[in-house]
């Protein structure tokens, strides 16, 4: 057992020490905190060095004061391909960090936009028929029912026309919670051609315990909010825009299921524990709250602190502290003395880590 404090991730879209009480104040911006073994940000650990191992899974404080990129995570067979082709030729762009598949569940703790999935094309076609003749292209693609045509032509619009078209966009939409998510997308990236890529997802926006569950190859984007990710260890991400990090186009679509849609993950209720665990998903998450519990060996296991104090095997917990547990280290008894995290890895689903 490794306990740790989170490796904190300072990536610009973050919100200035969003990250406190688990996180020191730096004065800057705080986007992720990573609980893990993942080498592009090993925990450090309460006693000096870092997390060791290879640990299947990983666990991510997030606070978003802005929008993330438009994400597709590749599946397994294609960051295994991409990452070998990167290994044999240093001169490629590093577009995935490892060789491995990334299933991820985002947990809403306080309200959180986000775009999730692909609505139906008809339906964009309509909204996005009202804008200019520049954008008639993809209008008529989408009218095809061609999602990857349509994106290839968001991206070959001209700036200045994208500057131009892109403020209607809220307005063509009737609903008032697209039109809000796609204004906050706007107000950021006012010239990103990745803004029309936007308008073609759904928008929702969790409240606190509601979760969804994204499959490599689903589309999505975090807009704005406070949350807890758990997923396999990987940090694999194809963008479609809206970042300032590299855009890749046809390596996204390639690794695009443009029929995926994330998955709804409602809580299993029990008496001080509410347990996700999303079919075919590669790992179960538990929430805490004045409990004790156990959690055996056989499963690799991640217990983080949120508030409170939490006891693991006898040794305590602080806000921003976890509990690393390999799949062969021992069975621990969990004392919850607030509110925890658990999440424990299963069988590794096809295409995943394990």
């Amino acid at each position: 057992m490794q306990i740790v404090r989170g490796h904190l991730q300072s990536y610009d879209w973050g919100p200035v020490d969003g990250l406190q009480p688990w996180s020191p104040a730096t004065g800057g911006p705080q986007a992720e905190l990573w609980f893990g073994t993942h080498p592009n940000g090993p925990s450090p650990l309460l006693a000096g060095g870092v997390a060791e191992g290879s640990l299947p899974i990983l666990m991510k404080l997030l606070a978003a004061a802005r929008p993330l990129s438009i994400q597709i995570h590749p599946p397994a067979a294609i960051a295994a391909a991409r990452y070998a082709a990167q290994q044999a030729d240093p001169g490629l762009s590093q577009l995935v960090s490892d060789p491995y598949g990334k299933a991820e569940m985002l947990i809403a703790l306080a309200p959180f936009a986000i775009l999730e999935g692909f609505r139906d094309p008809q339906v964009s076609a309509v909204a996005l028929g009202q804008l200019g003749p520049q954008i008639q292209p993809m209008v008529k693609a989408l009218a095809q029912d061609d999602l990857p045509a349509a994106i290839r032509l968001a991206f070959d619009l001209p700036t200045e026309v994208v500057r131009q078209e892109a403020p209607a966009l809220p307005a063509a939409f009737e609903d008032a919670e697209t039109a809000d998510i796609l204004t906050q997308v706007l107000t950021t990236y006012p010239a990103d051609p990745g803004v029309f890529v936007a308008a073609l997802l759904n928008a929702r926006t969790l409240q606190p315990g509601e979760a969804v569950y994204v499959d490599p190859g689903t589309v999505h984007a975090y807009v704005r909010g406070l949350g807890l990710e758990v997923m396999t260890s990987s940090d694999n991400v194809l963008r479609l825009g809206l970042t300032s990090k590299t855009v890749a186009v046809d390596e996204a679509l390639g690794a695009l299921d443009v029929a995926a849609q994330p998955h709804a993950c409602p809580a299993e209720h029990s008496a001080g524990v509410d347990r996700y665990a999303p079919a075919g998903a590669p790992f179960t998450v538990d929430l805490l709250e004045r409990t004790s519990t156990s959690a055996a060996f056989g499963r690799a296991r991640i217990v983080l602190c949120l508030s409170g104090s939490t006891t693991v095997s006898g040794l305590t917990l602080q806000p921003g502290e976890a509990a690393l547990l390999a799949a062969d280290d021992a069975e621990v008894t969990i004392s919850v003395q607030g509110t925890a995290v658990m999440a424990r890895h299963g069988n590794a689903a096809a295409g995943a880590q394990g």
